[in-house]
């Protein structure tokens, strides 16, 4: 094994990729010993990462935690329920449960939103303009990328604007290495977020609307979901339903702002080339670096001399399949043309993984991408970075990428 991988480490959630590529060459995939002192078999190659999310003896329902049990407590009971996700099963309970969250996320009901995500990027975008106008430095983050989808999700489920802020930040916390934060403060977002979903619910019990928690909170269904599957689908689709497209967004904005060849191709391209832009940077910059946690239920063999033991842990790295040279010519440049019309086109890239777990919202980050960066360059022509874009601190971590500010101011 290679010296202990820490995803803490600033360093490494700036650029793990040379990490992973060091890594590829043992092997489609290798055993790490990770800085908690436990280890984990880590999926690089592309061909093998496909495989792994496809195939049933990869279990997404999660191993007993090993070594010392820890003190039971509210925050371990609080995450004990939200980890209850379709994300955390296999089989029969994982197609009951998608099926239900499946019906806010047709094509048609996606397709639908358009106009009401350009009215909401505009609203975005006008406060952000008003300031950068004023010669203020902006953040593409936290005054773009961030409060954009949240509107958006919101508006799906029927959360409160009001709350908006205080669940990035408790969605943030849980999401993050306890290495990367105080003692306590990740065991408190989870009270908090416990706490917070429990209220929501109890709220569209007695005040149903149209948005996906009443419907889920008053199905009548006989698979219909109990109250701890509802709070944890509650968590589930809120982060994921801002988190990725966040990152897709904070990660596109970044990379058209150090390649303006590029920006000046999709904006003379227009749609195909705004496509092709998301897509390399779904590829480039994976806004999911890995997945859910799997465990091997039996020995299996990936090939190349490769073999996962039974009960071993195991993380597909989208982040690395998605540069695998063996797949993707020139991996680490950032080229959207190579998913441009008439390209002969990349391979698909496995930013929204494979397999009965594909994102359900796959569809709706890409509308969200395409409505809004036209908008954010056509009203911000002139950005500037207003920092390195080499210094710019990474969300830690294995399982969102993407960068935690991007400073900008006009030119």
């Amino acid at each position: 094994m290679t010296t202990a991988l820490d995803p803490a480490d600033e360093a490494f959630a700036r650029d793990p990729y040379p990490f992973y590529a060091a890594l590829r060459d043992r092997g489609p995939a290798a055993r790490v010993a990770l800085s908690n002192g436990t280890s984990a078999w880590l999926v690089t190659g592309y061909r093998q990462a496909r495989a792994v999310l496809a195939d049933p003896r990869f279990s997404n329902v999660p191993a007993p935690r090993s070594g010392p049990r820890r003190a039971d407590g509210p925050a371990a009971g609080a995450r004990a329920v939200l980890e209850q996700h379709m994300l955390n099963t296999d089989g029969a309970e994982h197609r009951r449960l998608r099926r239900l969250a499946s019906v806010a996320f047709t094509p048609r009901r996606v397709d639908a939103l358009t106009e009401r995500i350009a009215g909401l990027t505009d609203t975005v975008l006008a406060e952000l303009t008003a300031r950068a106008d004023g010669g203020a430095v902006v953040d593409l983050v936290d005054d773009f990328a961030f409060p954009l989808p949240v509107l958006v999700i919101s508006e799906i489920l029927g959360v409160p604007e009001r709350d908006r802020l205080d669940l990035r930040t408790w969605t943030y916390r849980v999401g993050s290495p306890a290495g990367a934060l105080a003692p306590g403060e990740i065991d408190l977002a989870w009270r908090n977020l416990h706490r917070y979903f429990a209220r929501l619910i109890a709220d569209k019990r007695r005040h149903p609307g149209e948005d996906l928690f009443s419907l889920l909170a008053r199905d009548g269904d006989a698979e219909a979901l109990d109250d701890t599957e509802l709070l944890a689908m509650a968590f589930l689709l809120l982060f994921a339903g801002y988190e990725t497209t966040m990152n897709l967004l904070a990660s596109a904005a970044l990379q058209l702002l150090g390649h303006p060849g590029e920006l000046r191709a999709a904006q003379r391209d227009g749609d195909p080339g705004w496509a092709a832009v998301i897509e390399e940077t779904l590829r480039h910059a994976s806004p999911l670096e890995g997945t859910t946690w799997r465990c091997a239920s039996e020995t299996v063999d990936l090939g190349a001399g490769t073999a996962v033991p039974a009960g071993a842990s195991v993380l597909v790295v989208l982040a690395a399949a998605n540069r695998d040279p063996d797949v993707f010519t020139d991996p680490d440049a950032f080229r959207p043309g190579r998913y441009a019309p008439g390209s002969g086109r990349a391979l698909p890239h496995l930013a929204f993984g494979h397999g009965p777990h594909v994102c359900l919202g796959a569809r709706l980050a890409r509308l969200e991408a395409m409505v809004a960066l036209p908008r954010l360059f056509d009203a911000l022509p002139d950005l500037r970075p207003a920092a390195d874009p080499g210094t710019l601190p990474y969300r830690p971590g294995l399982l969102v990428r993407g960068p935690r500010t991007v400073p900008v101011r006009r030119a």
